[in-house]
């Protein structure tokens, strides 16, 4: 059976173009940022519910909704169930599983299908960043900013997006160049295990308007973020 304009079991690797759109290229940076896959199983993991909701978006373009699964991770401390059933209730999921994690303050939101396919189309455009045309690069910055980047409030001082492996960062380092931000470096922060890109301050305005208008959050506001007791206070 299957629903117009909605993936329900294609098993080809090409039925969607990461490439193909601003949109869905920022979708493929938030992914490289805070993915979330096993075996056969792609989403996105974070505390930032519009960040979410950006995911679900995308994924109600390719496959209908009874395929999506929301697991939901609370500290029992800030949050009771509620939270979850209220979000999946707004993200119409009925696929729910809820978990206790007593180290967070947030709730942690993993929201993901099952579907190798999609997988492999993410591996690959992620595997093959460099190719990703010019006039995109932007989007995905956004959405890599957007999952794992930071800035200081006056958006020009520590302007930087973390990555778990340096190949990644200097990838991202030669993209950066390909739309005019070449004051960069990488630092490795051997006890995080990470790397940092960091965008000089004399190029960090000139990197925040470029991503701008593509961003989904608050960080590139003067204004606070999302309270999250907004969710869990629906009825």
């Amino acid at each position: 059976m299957k629903k117009t304009g909605v993936v329900v079991g294609r098993t080809d690797t090409n039925f969607c173009d990461l490439y193909a759109t601003a949109e869905k290229v920022y979708i493929l940076g938030l992914w490289c940022a805070d993915g979330y896959h096993r075996t056969s199983s792609i989403g996105l993991s974070n505390t930032d519910v519009y960040l979410i909701s950006a995911f679900h978006q995308f994924f109600l373009k390719l496959f209908n909704k009874n395929r999506l699964r929301l697991r939901v991770y609370t500290n029992p401390i800030f949050y009771d169930k509620s939270f979850g059933e209220n979000l999946a209730k707004h993200l119409g999921i009925e696929k729910l599983s809820q978990l206790y994690l007593k180290k967070s303050v947030l709730p942690t939101i993993h929201l993901y299908v099952n579907s190798r396919p999609l997988l492999r189309t993410f591996v690959r455009a992620r595997k093959n960043i460099n190719m990703l045309p010019r006039e995109n690069i932007k989007a995905y910055f956004a959405g890599r900013f957007d999952g794992d980047g930071s800035i200081a409030k006056d958006l020009r001082s520590d302007c930087r997006i973390v990555y778990t492996n340096k190949t990644e960062a200097s990838m991202d380092q030669k993209l950066l160049r390909k739309i005019g931000i070449v004051q960069t470096n990488i630092y490795e922060y051997t006890q995080a295990h990470t790397y940092c890109l960091y965008v000089f301050r004399n190029q960090s305005k000139q990197f925040v308007n470029l991503i701008q208008e593509y961003s989904r959050t608050q960080k590139l506001v003067s204004v606070p973020s999302r309270d999250f007791s907004d969710i869990a206070s629906e009825r």
